[in-house]
């Protein structure tokens, strides 16, 4: 390649916060075209390097020669380059947010959540985040959160809500430190209402009764499903805990818009004609802040504000935690395998963007950077059309690094997918008798490619019949 050939530029977060401590973007960034769309700037303010960061969707191009100025190396290994086996939780500080969760799940057994809990809470949470975000490693440490909640003592509530909450912290933390400059005092005021949001977001089981198990009846389903509204009236009531923690709490389920095919709940309609009765009771008994509160939530609920970033995080966290917690009809998963599920359940569960920086950000890193995705894996990827229409393609993982939604990949084919409600669950299902080969085989690298991510792992573990079945495909057809 020659020195003015444009490459991709990945938005590696340490090239970002390159240019927000030295106040510069080095170099000028173009279209695919070759026109420039970010120019080079000496003095450059953090609404200015913002710019850059909205073309992560679409893709944006630097010149070849341009890479020492960047501090990207050329050649340079992908692949574990950069991250540390500096553990950044103590034993200490995880014993202490078990104990203080465990002592108010406790407590919410026979009393209201106040003002003293919101508080106290509030000191936990803005002293482990500030923890967390001051050491060096940071970025790139291993978050052994599941090695440090196996010492302490409590629940399995409360150990789910405090590891739920440090991997939804971790994965904000992580996510923002490229997008927003920390010396504007954003980062943990960004963080600390997911954090919090993640240790109540499930105090109303603990006034349920709940059953377990993978065969729930359609009752108990339904049942089950309404802890969120619980959870959430549960601190309706504190003006000291923020709007926004109890807006996660109420919607922690809602990840995907409600005109979409997704696994959302409790039902949308219900929950709605739910809220404005509970508005016109709490009026009526002169309770004045609940029902001022939960006008609020409805007035979020029009404004299509769920759908979000935070929202997303807290929902994948919760099923992180649940995947890698022993109950009496599941054993716990390690943090690959429980990986993996998450990723092959994310069609019909999560947005795009959680599911990438979950991949970059952090999979690694709760792994004990051992890699989820690896040389030679099968992998369905989903390409969305501006029409709308989702293509499922079957590919073969020729390179990954530490960016795991990056690899480089060879398509082997299509398939189609169906849907069906399991459960109560939507599912996606493979149908491998449909595979159509692609003799072509052509190369794509998922670090350019903005159209396409990948929704499922194909592991003879977690499914050996499927896997069975288009490795037989594909080999037949090679």
């Amino acid at each position: 390649m020659s020195e003015t050939t444009l490459k991709p530029f990945n938005f590696s977060p340490e090239v970002i916060a390159r240019m927000r401590d030295t106040q510069q973007i080095p170099v000028n960034f173009y279209n695919a075209n070759g026109q420039v769309l970010i120019p080079r700037k000496e003095q450059a303010s953090g609404d200015m390097i913002n710019k850059l960061l909205q073309h992560i969707g679409s893709g944006i191009f630097y010149r070849e020669g341009d890479e020492d100025k960047l501090g990207i190396k050329s050649g340079a290994r992908a692949d574990l380059e950069g991250l540390s086996d500096t553990k950044l939780l103590t034993e200490k500080r995880v014993a202490e947010l078990s104990q203080a969760t465990e002592s108010l799940f406790n407590e919410l057994k026979f009393a209201a959540f106040g003002a003293v809990h919101s508080q106290k809470m509030h000191t936990q949470v803005n002293s482990f985040i500030t923890d967390f975000e001051q050491q060096p490693d940071m970025m790139v440490g291993v978050i052994n959160i599941l090695d440090t909640v196996k010492g302490t003592t409590g629940s399995d509530l409360s150990k789910q809500a405090v590891k739920r909450a440090v991997v939804a912290m971790a994965l904000k933390s992580r996510s923002m430190k490229a997008m927003i400059s920390k010396d504007r005092g954003r980062g943990s005021e960004a963080v600390q209402p997911l954090m919090m949001g993640g240790m109540l977001s499930q105090i109303g089981k603990t006034k349920m009764n709940l059953p377990e198990g993978e065969k729930l009846t359609p009752e108990q389903r339904s049942y089950v499903r309404k802890f969120p509204l619980l959870s959430y009236l549960m601190v309706a009531h504190e003006a000291t805990v923020p709007f926004e923690v109890k807006r996660l709490i109420l919607n922690q389920k809602r990840t995907l818009p409600e005109n979409t095919p997704s696994n959302n709940y409790p039902e949308f309609r219900w929950m709605t004609a739910t809220l404005q009765n509970l508005v016109q009771e709490n009026d009526k008994r002169g309770k004045k802040e609940v029902a001022g509160d939960i006008l609020r939530q409805l007035a979020s609920l029009k404004e299509f504000v769920v759908y979000e970033e935070d929202v997303n995080i807290l929902s994948l966290a919760t099923d992180f935690a649940a995947l890698t917690t022993d109950s009496e009809w599941r054993e716990a998963k390690d943090p690959i395998m429980a990986i993996k599920h998450i990723l092959n359940s994310s069609f019909f569960q999560y947005g795009p963007k959680v599911i990438r920086d979950f991949l970059d950000h952090i999979s690694m890193s709760l792994s004990h950077n051992q890699k989820i995705i690896k040389s030679d894996d099968l992998l369905i990827l989903a390409m969305t059309m501006q029409s709308g229409q989702t293509y499922f393609e079957v590919v073969k993982v020729l390179d990954v690094g530490r960016y795991q939604s990056r690899a480089t990949v060879q398509r082997l084919g299509v398939l189609h997918m169906v849907s069906l409600n399991a459960d109560g669950v939507r599912q996606g299902v493979f149908q491998p008798e449909t595979f159509r080969a692609d003799p072509r085989k052509i190369h794509i690298n998922l670090a350019q490619d903005f159209l396409r991510r990948i929704i499922y792992v194909l592991d003879p573990i977690i499914d050996p019949e499927l896997y069975d079945k288009i490795s037989k495909k594909i080999n037949s057809a090679a």
